[in-house]
């Protein structure tokens, strides 16, 4: 007799704006910034297109968050890395 092993299902992690940017970059890494678009990026998060405007206005709202996020990684790794006192990796006072 042959026996039925169910497998159960990983939970799913709900989407947030946070992680919509992150797989955008990561998307955008990958295949370059021409090849993101809702629904791939919909289908790398394993959801549906539409679902993703509950995080995000616009395909603008969407790319202008993939630059903040950028952006704020670049400063964090600035900071962590930077000498204290040593104003040339101050980019604001040049």
């Amino acid at each position: 007799m042959a026996t039925h092993v169910e497998q159960e299902a990983a939970p799913r992690i709900p989407l947030s704006r946070r992680r919509v940017f992150q797989a955008a970059v990561k998307l955008a890494d990958a295949h370059g910034i021409e090849a993101l678009t809702m629904r791939r990026l919909a289908e790398e998060l394993g959801a549906e297109a539409m679902s993703l405007y509950h995080h995000v206005a616009n395909k603008g709202d969407l790319l202008d968050g993939l630059v903040d996020l950028v952006m704020a990684e670049i400063d964090e790794r600035v900071e962590r890395t930077a000498v204290p006192g040593d104003r040339a990796l101050d980019w604001r006072i040049h």
